[in-house]
């Protein structure tokens, strides 16, 4: 029995202080992918999967904590293709749990949407927790251009939508969440686009997050620009519109200009049916502390404080109902949602419009409520011009 019982012991110790695998992988050997790019080419039928890696440093000589950067692409004629191709070619062994950005091309997003998502949802190993934007033009181009910061591409754009919340000009959504609403037969929705800026510091272009793709049916059907997406993030996502922040210029009825900061306090959409339609009432509700004026006013008068509300409020009613317009009368695609809304608080007149919302919704009427308070008016009695 005393044998038997050393002999496990020594087994448990050789096991213990045995040496690495020949299977693990060392650090030099390693690819950490930050973001994915994703492109198809609608006459070859090709795909082409790139990917922009960082590489470890494994020597106590470099700085700690240094990185190379490696862009490393193939095509095939399907994306599982292309993906195994480019791990075969590429020389380290691409680790994808780092991944932070699936950039999908203008042309796939448009051509070749369900097949992708299809892709990116089935392999286990890619992050459901990943953003998903759509690229004006090609997206592998985009991984090789030089960030404004100097940073890697994937962590400026992670600071981009850190600082979304001063002009909500981007809508950008994770996988998860692009998939929940990707299957909805009813409603589109809006994802980050990702677009070429000149740059005001350099003198190459940079990458910048403004504006949205529009999705519907499982494909891309059209962009919006940033205040279109200020007015679909100040409607339909919360946890954007109750940290936002972003700046507006306002004329009031006594020709004086002034520049003010937006603050959502309420957000809310209302439904109901009049003669068997359905109508939509949106109610929002400003904070606005004022920034600049052209002139001098006497912020201590209740008039001007009055006129500015007003003018403010005016202002506020106009860009929703130009947004709002667009949105059903040019894309004629329910971004907002309503559809939802109608499904939950009104299921039994929904039912009854339902086949045939698609042509219904361009013409649902939309009552805007909006209200506005001066909160602030800077830090002086007497703003704009020589006091």
């Amino acid at each position: 029995m005393r044998r038997v019982v050393g002999y496990v012991i020594l087994c448990i110790i050789v096991i213990l202080t045995e040496g690495c695998s020949s299977d693990a992988s060392e650090i030099s050997d390693i690819a950490l992918d930050t973001a994915v790019a994703i492109d198809y080419d609608q006459k070859s039928k090709q795909y082409t999967f790139t990917t922009f890696c960082v590489l470890p440093s494994n020597s106590s000589q470099e700085k700690t904590g240094a990185f190379t950067k490696w862009i490393t692409s193939e095509t095939g004629s399907t994306l599982l293709e292309a993906g195994k191709k480019m791990r075969a070619h590429a020389g380290k062994n691409v680790i994808f749990q780092h991944n932070k950005f699936f950039i999908i091309g203008e042309d796939a997003a448009r051509y070749s949407l369900y097949e992708v998502v299809d892709y990116l949802t089935r392999k286990r190993e890619f992050r459901i927790t990943s953003y998903l934007i759509i690229s004006k033009g090609q997206a592998s181009s985009k991984l090789k251009f030089k960030t404004e910061s100097g940073d890697i591409i994937s962590d400026d754009l992670l600071g981009q939508i850190r600082n979304n919340k001063l002009l909500g000009q981007s809508s950008p959504i994770i996988l998860k969440d692009f998939v929940n609403l990707y299957a909805n037969p009813h409603r589109g929705f809006v994802t980050a686009s990702l677009v070429v800026n000149p740059s005001q510091t350099k003198i190459k272009d940079v990458l910048v997050l403004s504006g949205g793709a529009v999705i519907y049916k499982e494909r891309l059907v059209g962009w919006l620009d940033g205040k279109d997406i200020v007015v679909v993030n100040i409607l339909s996502n919360k946890k954007i519109w109750r940290n936002l922040e972003f700046p507006e210029n306002i004329k009031s009825k006594s020709d004086f200009d002034f520049t003010s900061i937006f603050h959502v306090i309420n957000s809310e959409i209302q439904s109901e049916f009049r003669n068997g339609m359905p109508v939509m009432k949106v109610i929002m509700k400003f904070n606005v502390t004022v920034e600049s004026v052209n002139q001098n006013i006497d912020v201590t008068n209740s008039e001007v404080i009055k006129q500015m509300e007003e003018a403010a409020t005016e202002h506020m009613e106009q860009a929703l109902k130009n947004s709002l317009d667009h949105f059903r009368r040019d894309l004629k695609v329910d971004i907002l949602g309503f559809s939802d809304i109608l499904i939950q608080h009104q299921p039994t007149g929904w039912k009854t419009i339902q086949k045939e919302w698609e042509n219904i919704y361009p013409t649902v009427p939309i009552e805007i409520h909006t209200s506005v308070i001066i909160d602030k008016a800077g830090m002086t009695t007497s703003i704009g011009g020589a006091h």
